[in-house]
């Protein structure tokens, strides 16, 4: 009998499926919520909240249907035109994932040790390639140990920030200028939320089924909201209290963590650098498995090696662009899916309520 996932344990899982290398470089976070200051703390708020909402509504459908397919969660029915053009999102949301894992590794080097952004792609990209192709995908689970240790080192260099540097106030900007596609506050809180929750639901669904009652998952995604509203606050509240300091950074954690002490710069550049090539890793694995499943067969190294040209030569994009166009994008279509999570928990709903009802 297979021992049934606790409510700490679906906590730590829910925290972790939105806490990626880009969400722990800040830059996301600058990006979607720090440029809006107070009304970027607002939608924070409303960030949380709904990743605890359709979290909810996507471990219900997991668990009353025995699915563990993306599409299937997100639409009921056949459908089978939206399951493809669904699919193909979010098969180009990982693409977009591992492009700006390759172009943060670069950006990485670049900041840190000089090197040229472009060379520092083209070796992250030669590195993902020679891993996928001889199929370590354990590697990625073997680097399971980094996140959390990315996550640490975050808090402490965002609580330090705050403790030894002069901030620089908290202002209320509804609207922000430079991004067409992120001008308003919420709108740049819907996006994230979307697109966040795409990847999170490839995570989550899996487990379901080795998780208790529905009380132990309500307990679990309470405790996984608490614990990622702080981590939320140590990282976005420098990007706003910062804003001079960080706002050119590719990488403001790093340019924070520097400014406080340089060792720390040095040891979260390393932590986060193993976090971008694990993040290139899995995305890789992420599209590989599913067009080999789409297809019926293995995928050839040749195709591989495509992929991470084709990766490589989206990175010279720069990693900030990436997640100022790329990220919104994807998060736009994935609002749709999100309608269509919510649709198909109110359907199994309805019918559980007419299936319990009293015979007239």
């Amino acid at each position: 009998m297979k021992k049934k996932i606790t409510p700490m344990q679906i906590a730590v899982l829910f925290t972790g499926s939105f806490l990626g290398a880009g969400f722990l470089s800040g830059q996301e976070l600058l990006q979607f919520f720090g440029r809006f200051g107070a009304w970027g703390l607002a939608g924070m708020v409303l960030a949380i909240a709904a990743f605890w909402l359709f979290g909810w509504m996507v471990l219900d459908i997991a668990k009353r249907t025995g699915y563990t397919a993306f599409d299937k969660i997100i639409l009921h029915g056949t459908h089978p035109v939206l399951r493809g053009f669904f699919s193909a999102v979010f098969l180009l949301f990982l693409f977009g994932c591992m492009m700006g894992m390759i172009a943060g590794s670069g950006a990485l080097l670049e900041q840190l040790f000089g090197i040229p952004a472009l060379l520092g792609d083209a070796a992250m990209t030669l590195l993902v390639l020679l891993v996928a192709v001889t199929g370590a995908a354990g590697l990625v689970a073997a680097f399971g140990v980094v996140v959390p240790l990315l996550v640490g080192a975050a808090v402490v260099v965002g609580a330090l920030a705050v403790l030894r540097l002069p901030t620089e106030g908290l202002p209320a900007l509804p609207f922000a200028s430079g991004n067409p596609l992120l001008g308003n506050w919420l709108f740049s809180a819907v996006s994230f939320i979307s697109y966040n929750m795409m990847a999170a639901i490839t995570i989550l669904v899996p487990l379901t089924q080795e998780m208790e009652d529905t009380r132990a998952i309500r307990r679990g995604l309470g405790l996984g909201s608490l614990l990622l509203a702080v981590i939320f606050i140590c990282i976005l509240l420098p990007m706003i209290l910062f804003r001079a300091l960080v706002g050119d950074a590719e990488l403001p954690m790093l340019a924070l963590a520097s400014q406080v002490f340089p060792a720390l710069g040095v040891l979260y550049a390393l932590l986060l650098l193993c976090g971008m090539f694990t993040a290139a890793l899995s995305s890789l694995f992420g599209i590989t498995s599913r067009l080999e499943v789409r297809l019926g067969g293995r995928l050839s190294r040749r195709f591989l090696a495509l992929l991470c040209a084709l990766a490589f030569v989206g990175s010279i994009f720069g990693f900030k662009n990436v997640v100022s166009y790329v990220y919104p994008l994807c998060g736009y279509v994935g609002f749709f899916a999100l309608i269509g999570v919510a649709l198909h928990f109110r359907f199994l709903h309805k019918a559980s309520v007419a299936e319990n009802a009293p015979a007239p």
